[in-house]
């Protein structure tokens, strides 16, 4: 049904004209980005291209300079985070800082009562609590129900990556952002994490960061390029591995087929 007025038609996100100045360096400019509903979309690009400056201005972290962002059809461009939260927008970090004494069990509860805005008596956990069955099952999503009670200091690195996409799934969002997911898994760790990101809900339009180009393609039925703050170019997985331009400056020409 529609939200705040919003067309159910409305387009998940929608950024136009994006810019983000810090002093007198464009980290991007003139950005283009339209997403629709249960969509998967990769954000590709080399180190520099402004690929999290982008990112940072569509959840809030950082006020954009130019442009504007709607969010299923609302505009955005000036609310807080918290504001863009409770429509529904949600991400993950690169470098995610996690309460290391608690277990994943209780990491994921206080993610359901924090976008709940239920932080009072939330201590002891209760197993009647309805949070508490919502940390079960974001646990479940996230492929950790065996590692429910064993802590954050003791698991694996991607097993952290897991809690961390469990976390931003807390309270079913419309819209999540994950920057670089995959970033610093083993080759062993990196096809459940993909297994993970194709199991998620497909009501639940996914944008993701990534330097990993398989992952990407693989997880992703679209893909944007960026490049010295720009967009340098979009498509389907195939025609972003076929275009010439994307060879040359992401991938060095050595990713042909």
């Amino acid at each position: 049904m529609p939200v705040n007025g919003t067309q159910n038609h409305a387009n998940a996100l929608d950024a136009r004209g994006i810019g983000k100045r810090f002093g007198g360096f464009w980290a991007v400019q003139d950005i283009n980005l339209t997403v629709r509903p249960g969509e998967r979309r990769a954000i590709l690009g080399p180190n520099g291209a402004g690929k999290t400056s982008l990112f940072n201005v569509l959840t809030g972290d950082l006020t954009a300079s130019a442009g504007t962002v709607r969010l299923f059809g609302q505009d955005v461009t000036r609310e807080p985070i918290h504001k863009r939260i409770r429509r529904g927008l949600r991400r993950s970090y690169q470098h995610a800082h996690l309460f290391e004494g608690l277990t994943v069990r209780e990491t994921l509860f206080l993610a359901v009562a924090g976008v709940q805005g239920s932080w009072a008596q939330v201590w002891p956990l209760k197993g009647s609590d309805k949070r508490l069955a919502e940390a079960d099952r974001l646990a479940e999503v996230a492929g950790l129900t065996s590692f429910s009670e064993r802590a954050v200091s003791e698991l694996s690195h991607g097993q952290r990556r897991q809690l961390e996409i469990g976390i931003a799934l807390a309270e079913n969002p419309r819209v999540l952002l994950l920057d670089e997911p995959a970033a610093g898994l083993s080759p062993a760790e990196r096809p459940k994490l993909s297994a993970l990101l194709m199991a998620l809900p497909q009501e639940v339009t996914v944008v993701l960061i990534e330097h990993d180009m398989e992952i990407a393609l693989q997880t992703s039925e679209s893909v944007s390029v960026l490049y010295n703050g720009r967009m340098l170019a979009e498509g389907t997985p195939d025609a972003i591995m076929q275009n010439e331009d994307v060879h040359q400056v992401y991938l060095g020409g050595g990713y042909a087929q």
